[in-house]
C-alpha cells in the first residue's frame, strides 16, 4: 500500500488539488484579462473560480471528516478545534480557501447585476488582493504535499513548481474554453506551448531525479510511474493525452486557430492535470527506517 492510499483517499484529494489548482489560477486569469481590457466571458470565468473553489473545499473537507461532519470540520478549522491551524496543515487550507470563496462570490455577484459591489470589487487593491491569493491557494496546493513527512517522492521543491506550472496550464486551457476573441486565443495558444513544455520537463525532472539521486523510497515511487503499476495511466493519460497532444495541437494551433482542436486540447489537457495529481500522489512510498 502507497502512502497516498494509506493517508488519505485517492478520489477525494486528488480533485481537491487539481480543483485548488483551476480556482487559483482562473483567478489570476480574471485579474490579467481584466487589466488587458478584456471584457469577454469574464463573468463565465468568475462562476469557473467560485465553484472550483467551492467543490475543493467540498472534497477536502470530505477527506477530513467524512461528508457528513463537513461543517464541524469547517468550524474546527475555523476556531482551532480537533483540526487546528498546528495540527493540521490541510485545515490551513480549508481557512484559505473559505478567504479566497469570498473574495470569488463577490467578484461573481458584481457580474451578475450586484450594482453595490462594484466599487468594491472594482478596486485597484481588491485585483491584487485576489491575484496574490490566487497564487497563495495554487502553492499551498503544492506545500501540502511537498512537506508531508516520510514521503521522499512528495518531498522536493520540484512538487509546489509543477502544481504551479500545471495549474496554470489548467487556467490557460479554461480561458480558451470560454473566450473565443482571436486576439485572446492567440496569446493564450503562445502561454499553453510554453507551459506544456515547462511541465513536461518539470514532469521528467521529478522522475529522473528521483530515479537517479533520491533515497530508496523515491526511487521505488518513480520506478512505480516509470515502468510499474501507475505506467499505463502515467505514460497514456498524463504524458501522452494530457501535455504531448495538447503540445502538438498547439504548435498547429499557433499557425491556424481552430476552436475544435483549441477545445480538444484544452480538455485533454484539464484531464492529464487531474491525472497527474492522482497519480503522482498515488506513487507515494513511507521511508522505511534502518
Amino acid at each position: 500500500m502507497t502512502a497516498f492510499q494509506h493517508i488519505w483517499d485517492p478520489w477525494l484529494i486528488g480533485p481537491f488539488l487539481w480543483l485548488a489548482g483551476i480556482s487559483g489560477m482562473t483567478a489570476v486569469a480574471y485579474v490579467l484579462l481584466k487589466w488587458s481590457g478584456v471584457e469577454e466571458k469574464r463573468r463565465e470565468l468568475s462562476w469557473v473560480t467560485f465553484i472550483s473553489l467551492a467543490l475543493a473545499l467540498v472534497f477536502v473537507v470530505a477527506d477530513l471528516s467524512r461528508p457528513w461532519n463537513m461543517p464541524s470540520a469547517i468550524m474546527s478549522a475555523v476556531f482551532g478545534g480537533t483540526f487546528g491551524w498546528t495540527r493540521s496543515w490541510m485545515a490551513v487550507g480549508i481557512v484559505l480557501l473559505l478567504v479566497m470563496l469570498v473574495l470569488a462570490l463577490l467578484v461573481a455577484l458584481r457580474h451578475t447585476g450586484a450594482g453595490a459591489l462594484r466599487p468594491l470589487v472594482d478596486a485597484r487593491w481588491y485585483d491584487a488582493l485576489l491575484l496574490l491569493m490566487g497564487v497563495a491557494v495554487t502553492i499551498y496546493s503544492g506545500f501540502l504535499i511537498a512537506a508531508a513527512p516520510g514521503v521522499p517522492f512528495w518531498n522536493t521543491a520540484l512538487i509546489p513548481v509543477l502544481w504551479i506550472i500545471s495549474a496554470s496550464v489548467c487556467a490557460t486551457a479554461v480561458v480558451k474554453l470560454l473566450v473565443h476573441s482571436e486576439a485572446v486565443s492567440k496569446v493564450a495558444t503562445r502561454y499553453s506551448l510554453a507551459l506544456d513544455a515547462a511541465e513536461l520537463l518539470a514532469v521528467f525532472a521529478l522522475i529522473n531525479l528521483a530515479l537517479y539521486g533520491g533515497s530508496r523510497a523515491a526511487r521505488a515511487s518513480a520506478e512505480a510511474l516509470a515502468y510499474g503499476e501507475l505506467a499505463a495511466p502515467f505514460w497514456i493519460g498524463v504524458v501522452a493525452l494530457g501535455i504531448l497532444a495538447p503540445l502538438f495541437i498547439g504548435l498547429y494551433l499557433a499557425k491556424r486557430e481552430n476552436k475544435y482542436l483549441a477545445t480538444t486540447a484544452a480538455v485533454l489537457a484539464l484531464i492529464g492535470a487531474l491525472l497527474l495529481r492522482v497519480l503522482v500522489l498515488q506513487a507515494g512510498v513511507f521511508e522505511m527506517p534502518i
